[in-house]
């Protein structure tokens, strides 16, 4: 049974532009719509997690040209109590293009009050959290890693999508902290080459990837890999049993991939209510 869930994550105004064709390097294209939306992979793992029936509280940062996400998060059920208002900072913005072609996107991102997350602030968030409690993180957020640190030390567990997947990002994150980390294919593969390792899904299964994540860390309960229309696979500890999942996706019309990852990675904490 999961306690109390915090999210400390991102906030952001989404614009949406979709075009024929995701944008080429030197091509200009018009758009035939344009959308301003909440957004966010902390506000959108929230949003998921409050629209399923989760009690979540969301601690983050807005700018004062966000006060509308903040309103309108707090009508899909979410807390945001923690969340603080910099009053001369922008909001972080996400530039997403939309293909009408196949429906897939390609995202630039400010990252705005998302890069002013303060240390000092860290203790205060987690005042009323505790063993039992879970903690979702994104890497999306300045100074992530500090907060995970602190968050495990006082018996959170720890549910880690470290998208966007960056370069070093082992030097930022305590991953021997992580209880269960979530990502996709490409990133999976990408953060097996931060170990040193040398798979990829052109020579390995999904499931081999995951597995060669979840043996680097004998503390984690679990790995889960998400493979696109392929479906999902992951390998998870269950006392003192490890166990391998490969589960396939039902085949349907895609219209637009945004959030689709952010909806997916709070799966694990709802169904364990």
């Amino acid at each position: 049974m999961v306690g109390k869930i915090l999210n400390y994550g991102s906030i952001n105004i989404d614009e949406f532009f979709t075009v024929p064709h995701i944008c080429k390097s030197g091509e200009t294209l018009s758009s035939s719509s344009y959308t301003m939306r909440a957004g966010g992979k902390g506000a959108n793992q929230s949003a998921a997690l409050a629209k399923a029936g989760g009690k979540i509280y969301h601690a983050g940062k807005i700018g004062k040209d966000a006060l509308w996400v903040r309103d309108y998060m707090s009508e899909q059920g979410i807390d945001m109590s923690l969340t603080k208002l910099a009053e001369d900072e922008n909001n972080g913005r996400a530039l997403i293009q939309v293909s009408q072609e196949t429906g897939d996107n390609a995202i630039m991102l400010f990252p705005g009050t998302n890069g002013t997350y303060d240390p000092k602030e860290f203790d205060g968030l987690l005042s009323q959290f505790g063993p039992g409690d879970w903690i979702v993180q994104q890497n999306e957020i300045s100074k992530g890693g500090e907060m995970m640190r602190l968050a495990a030390d006082k018996g959170l567990s720890v549910l880690f999508n470290p998208a966007p997947l960056t370069r070093g990002i082992l030097d930022s994150f305590p991953f021997d902290k992580v209880s269960v980390l979530v990502v996709n294919e490409h990133e999976a593969e990408d953060l097996c080459r931060e170990f040193g390792g040398n798979v990829s899904l052109s020579s390995s299964t999904g499931l081999e990837i995951a597995g060669e994540l979840f043996n680097r860390f004998k503390t984690m309960q679990g790995v889960v890999v998400t493979l696109g229309g392929e479906g999902v696979v992951g390998k998870f500890r269950d006392q003192g049993e490890i166990r391998d999942f490969e589960v396939p996706s039902r085949k349907v019309p895609v219209k637009d991939t945004t959030g689709a990852g952010d909806t997916f990675v709070v799966t694990y904490i709802n169904i364990n209510q």
